[in-house]
Order: C-alpha cells, then structure tokens, then sequence
C-alpha cells in the first residue's frame, strides 16, 4: 500500500460505503434446483459418463475435478516463506500479522486489489471495551450447552471452547491496533432477551468507528476501517510481502501441482501475466472466503438458497458486503483438487435478519406475521435468523408483517441495528421512523387494516386471522402458537393509522466446507490432517450446522477470522503443529 495514501479518508470511504446493505430486500430469482437438472448436461455441470445407467448423484460435480496441473516450465518465479497466507480478508490478514508478530516470515497473496472486508460485527466474550462499559462478562456453561442444541450437535464443539477460551486476547489485541490507528471500538445494541430464554443473546458484537456521529446507525458497517489499517500494518510494521492482484490457482501437493498424497508445500498463483509458485514452509493457509458465488457449489452444498443468490454479475474480488452471493468458492475447489474431504454435516447460509421493525436489532418483527393466503405460520418472538429459516419454507419465501402505530407505545423498547449498546427510541421516534420508511423496508400505511392489506396484496379474508390474533391478545393468551403475554399487541386499538412491510431473507454468504480439526488443519476423507494445509475464516469447517441464529453476534468475524486465525499464528510459530 502506498505510504502517501491518506489512511483516513480511504478508511472511511472503504467502510461507509456498505451502509444499508444488510436491509436489502429480496433479490431477483433464480433458475430453481429443479430446472438445473434439466441443464446439467448441457451446461456440463457434472462429468460426463458414458457409462449406461449410472445415477448422476454417483457422478462427480464439474468443480470436484482437478484440471490440468500448471506445469512447471509455466511458472516463471519461485519465491519462498515460513508461511504463505491466500487472502486479504481479516481471516488472512490476521493470520499474516499473528504470523509475523511471533517471528515468521510471511507472503499474503490476495485476488483482491486491496484489503477487504464482508462484515461489520466482530463477537468477543469480554474486552477492555466491555469492562468500560460496565458489561458483564458471559457465562459459556449453559448458554453453549443451549447452541450446542440449537446446532443439533453438528459441529466441532472443540473449535467454539478453543475460541471462547481466547477471545478475550485476540479482541483486545485487535482493539489495540485499531486503537494505535485512530480507529475507535463499541459494542452494538442487540436483543434484550433475557438468560435462559433459548433466544438470549449474550452482548458481544464489537465494532469499529471513527467519527462520533457514526454510533448513531452507522457502527456495523464500519470494518473497512480495521481492514485498511490491517493491511497497511501487516506491510509497513511487519514487514509482511504482500502481492495484491494475485490470484490463487493450484495447490502442490507431494511436490507436483493438484498432486493428492504427501505435504502441501506450495500455491501456485497469477497476476495474470505468470505463474509464480510460492512456496510456505511451515504452512499453505487458505483464507479465501466463500462459495456463494459458484451456483454449482451451491446446487450441491446449499440449494436451499440458491433462489436468494444472483449469479449472473462477475466475480468482484474487492466486493464487500454484499446480498446475494460473494466468492466462487476458489479456495475450497483447490483443496478438494490435492484430497481434502468436505464436511460431513450440512453447511450454514447467513440470511439477513427480518427485524422489520423488530423491538431490537438481530430479532423478528414480534407482532402479527401472515404468509401469502393472510394465514398466521409461526409463534414470532425470535431471533432473525431462525425466522428467516421459517419463512424459506412459505410461498416465494415472504412474510408479511402488519401492525398498528399502538404497537409504538405498547412495544419495545425499540432499538436498531448499527447503534451502539443501549440506545433505543421513543414512541415518538418510532412513530417517525415508521412514518419515513427509515431503514428502507418499503413500509405501507393506511387508515384502516383492510387498506394495508390491500396495499400488501393479501387476500381481503386477512382481516378474519387479524380479529383472532386480536382476540388471543386481548385474552393474554395465544392458543395458536403460545407467544409470550408481553408481544401479544393487537394490531390497532381504535383508529388507525396501520402499518404492513412484505419481507424475504436476503442471503449474506455460505459458511464452512472442508473438514478442519482444531488446529484448523484442513482433513482428507478419513479425517486425517494434511500436512501444510490450513483454513482460516469462512473456509473453516465443522464450525456451524443448522441456522446462524445471530445470538452470537459477530460469530463468524469474531471466532473464525480474528480469535481463530490469531491463535493459528501463535501456533505455526510455536512450533507444536510440525510433523
């Protein structure tokens, strides 16, 4: 990076220009599973057979095939380290300076132009941060043993206590660097659920700002301003050799490109003009970001999102956070080219969050929700993540909220997603931000319920599931799906006016893939590490199965791209992980 580049103003421009993404609403449609069958074979997504009678389930998927390898009198340069990190996300640039702080050297190779960033919330259990703020510290002992029944138990429980046991050092590490830049860091606001309710959420989510005004709706988007300052203390402080523009191709194995037995020892990569094989070693450690962006990779692995995903736009290495699809997945198909074997349990999607308008940040709309025919299909009053999985299930994925302004003084308290922890609005604000459509909900309002619901497009007979939920709340007691006394609000009380918004789950980005221990060592088909090959942020496996709930806010950049990678870094240094 340029010493003369204006770090601020790059810095902010980097992180504010995210801002609002996370609201985005539904994304047009693609060609559903089915319809892909129909295709495969013209479009070549599974090897061809010629075999007779083979069922395509038994045949390979186009990018489970290695190509040919890139052969040596193709690679113009060699250029060696301790460690070779593939990545210029937090995940590899973290790795990077752990790396490098405990003596490694270090070359980061990215496809990207410079430092990325595809998130904002970053989970630490407890900080410097926290303990100014008078937060207290959480209790791992039941509230894991409640994930740990909300994830069915598919996961790898060893990488969630390995990263709560060093949290606590890897945030306040990062805090400091960020600190040392001008870059100041908060906790966000989230749900006020409280403990032992399944649907608590433990305060955690740090972000990162630069200006004062940004605490006020703008934290969140803010992780632009941690990765410029990354990427310039990686290069300038540590001495890291950092390639920008360089594209990962193929990983050597046993000493031959794609080769798939004996230690990963090099990637081979491109700045478009020549291969330049580099050589890590101690370790290959791959932080390249996720498969969403392949529909291949996603037919297989998470076609229940592959209708929220648009893969008709070019793959845009320098892309930040993003609905809809990022990475192509270019990390995972090198590994599975050399033997790495996919996780056994089913992989995660990140959907945005339906708070539309939830009490707080990361929970539901916790009044009346109606599918497309005005029928009521689920007790509201949870987290975000675990709607949005209830209402991939309905008709073209949409719920519909409706809601009277009575909800205003009789709910909440109301906060918001990007404000700092315990800032929530009055009734009057509230009222205002409804009123303004004020996170771009496409909000309707109308004088009469049968004028929202028109407005919405429902059936008129809507009016008949609305007077029942009524009737239960006047009761205190809902009989359909046994919502708590306090949510049980009726959509108005008298005049109106009244409220309605159509949501459906926009998608954020697929998480895990191949098998990876502990030590994040990257696994072959009979669970054994292969030596030199590690993950790091999106691409560790075992770590999340079922939904990404978000009651641990900022999971995926707090354990997977920060506490995890810094650990990894201390490790490889160490020494512990050498055969």
């Amino acid at each position: 990076m340029r010493a003369s580049m204006d770090r601020r103003g790059f810095m902010k421009g980097a992180a504010l220009g995210a801002a609002g993404l996370v609201a985005t609403g539904a994304l047009a449609a693609c060609t559903s599973p089915a319809a892909q069958t129909t295709t495969d074979a013209a479009e070549g997504n599974l090897a061809d057979t010629s075999s007779a009678g083979v069922n395509a389930a038994d045949q390979p998927w186009a990018f489970e095939i290695a190509p040919e390898p890139i052969a040596d009198d193709q690679i113009t340069a060699t250029e060696e380290a301790d460690v070779v990190v593939v990545g210029g996300g937090m995940a590899g640039m973290v790795t990077a300076a752990s790396c490098a702080e405990n003596g490694l050297k270090v070359i980061l190779i990215s496809a990207s132009s410079a430092p990325v960033s595809r998130g904002g919330s970053n989970n630490g259990v407890y900080s410097k941060v926290m303990e100014s703020m008078g937060i207290e510290r959480m209790d791992p002992t039941w509230f894991y043993r409640m994930q740990y029944a909300a994830n069915g138990g598919n996961f790898r429980p060893e990488l969630w206590y390995k990263f709560y046991n060093h949290s606590e050092e890897a945030i306040n590490w990062i805090i400091d660097i960020a600190a040392n830049a001008g870059i100041k860091t908060t906790i966000e606001s989230g749900p006020a659920y409280k403990e032992g309710d399944p649907m608590y959420t433990p305060t955690a989510a740090h972000a990162f700002y630069v200006d004062d005004e940004e605490l006020h709706g703008a934290i969140g988007n803010g992780e632009g301003y941690i990765a410029a300052e990354m990427g310039r203390y990686i290069a300038e402080d540590l001495g890291v050799d950092v390639r920008w523009g360089v594209k990962a191709e193929q990983l050597v194995r046993g000493g031959a490109a794609n080769g798939t037995s004996g230690r990963v020892d090099a990637v081979i990569a491109t700045d478009g003009n020549a291969y330049t094989k580099y050589v890590g070693t101690k370790a290959v450690v791959m932080a390249t970001g996720d498969f969403s962006h392949d529909r291949d990779m996603m037919e297989k692995y998470c076609p229940q999102a592959v209708e929220l995903c648009d893969f008709t736009t070019e793959v845009n290495y320098d892309q930040g956070i993003w609905m809809g699809g990022l990475m192509p997945g270019d990390g995972h198909k090198m590994e599975l080219w050399i033997g790495g074997a996919w996780q056994k349990e089913p992989n995660n999607i990140m959907l945005g969050r339906p708070n539309l308008p939830g009490d707080q940040p990361y929970t539901s709309h916790t009044g009346l929700m109606v599918d497309n025919t005005g029928r009521r299909f689920m007790n509201e009053d949870v987290l975000g993540g675990f709607a949005c999985a209830t209402i991939m299930h309905l008709p073209d994925k949409t719920a519909y909220c409706i809601w009277g302004q009575n909800r205003a003084e009789a709910g909440g308290p109301w906060g918001a997603i990007n404000y700092a922890h315990g800032e929530y609005f009055t009734t009057e604000e509230v009222i205002e931000r409804w009123d303004n459509d004020a996170d771009g909900f496409n909000i309707v309002k109308a004088d009469t319920r049968e004028e929202v619901i028109a407005q919405l497009g429902l059936p008129a007979e809507t009016i008949d599931t609305i007077e029942r939920y009524n009737g239960m709340c006047a009761a205190g007691v809902d009989t359909d799906f046994y919502k708590t006394a306090d949510k049980l609000i009726p959509v108005g009380e008298g005049d109106g006016p009244f409220y309605g918004a159509a949501f459906t789950p926009g998608f954020l980005t697929s998480l895990g893939g191949l098998r990876t221990d502990v030590h994040l060592r990257v696994l072959d088909k009979d669970d054994q590490p292969i030596e030199g090959l590690y993950n790091a942020g999106c691409m560790i496996g075992n770590f999340y199965s079922a939904t990404y709930t978000f009651a641990m806010e900022g999971m995926n950049y707090g354990a997977c791209c920060i506490t995890l990678p810094y650990v990894l870094g201390q490790e490889l240094a160490s020494g512990e992980l050498d055969a």
